[in-house]
């Protein structure tokens, strides 16, 4: 059980939007100071400067990933002992237990409830077992539910924008041409991500679908250097007009 107070926080995560709903959600509670970072390589930049008193790490970056930037941690003796919560949409008992062994002291899922981030945390902090505690200091906070609305409305509107570059991609990527096909998986994850945690089920599953053909076509790549397959090419447009129409019908409501 850690008896220590929790004051600086630092949070790492690519998509920017998310990254500011934790930092309005744990910035309800007074007593903590929390500062952001969009990489693996910023975070471990901000690590060494700031000296945080707990990192918290979503799973899936690019460039260097969470697990990598826990391992860069791990080996420096400045952040070495830094405790780290990973934040995963991968939160099956395997991926957990995983994480665990890498020394992280907690893991909440997404979508993650922003009212009870606080509750989570401090619960982790303290060694509570499963993150749980009895009461949530955020509850009944209109103004973030205002945030929340606000960064909704934001990611909806940019993701439009991202389906028609998502369309682009698809229809010139190349076989063998791995940076383009990350690209699309990124961009997918990041949507797929988002999507989930403001509430946008449907955007969210098209946004896994893609995700999913993306590394089917990674996987045709590796073993061949054929021409990228037409049918996997199809479900990716088919997904991504499907991921419009979602994204259109979530505008409207």
């Amino acid at each position: 059980m850690n008896t220590s107070p929790l004051r600086t926080i630092l949070y790492v995560d690519d998509d920017p939007d998310i990254c500011e709903i934790v930092r309005v959600a744990l910035g309800l509670t007074r007593s903590f100071t929390v500062h952001t970072a969009h990489s693996g390589e910023q975070a471990l930049m901000l690590a060494l400067k700031l000296r945080p008193d707990l990192v918290l790490l979503d799973v899936m970056m690019p460039g260097l990933d969470g697990p990598g930037t826990l391992t860069r941690m791990r080996a420096d003796p400045i952040t070495g002992l830094i405790p780290v919560i990973f934040i995963t949409a991968k939160a099956m008992l395997k991926e957990v237990a995983l994480l665990r062994e890498m020394g992280a002291i907690g893991v909440i899922p997404k979508p993650f409830d922003p009212l009870q981030l606080s509750t989570e945390v401090i619960s982790f902090w303290q060694g509570l077992p499963d993150g749980s505690q009895s009461r949530d200091e955020t509850a009944g906070h209109s103004g973030l539910h205002r945030q929340v609305t606000k960064f909704a409305e934001r990611f909806l509107q940019r993701t439009k924008d991202e389906t028609v570059r998502l369309r682009n991609l698809i229809e010139s990527v190349q076989p063998g041409n791995l940076s383009e096909i990350e690209t699309v998986r990124n961009l997918a994850h990041r949507i797929r991500g988002s999507g989930s945690t403001f509430g946008f089920a449907r955007v969210s599953e098209c946004a896994a679908e893609i995700e999913r053909l993306v590394d089917a076509l990674k996987e045709g790549d590796a073993a061949s250097a054929t021409a990228v397959d037409s049918k996997l090419r199809r479900r990716l447009t088919e997904c991504t007009q499907r991921l419009s129409r979602e994204v259109e019908a979530a505008v409207a409501r």
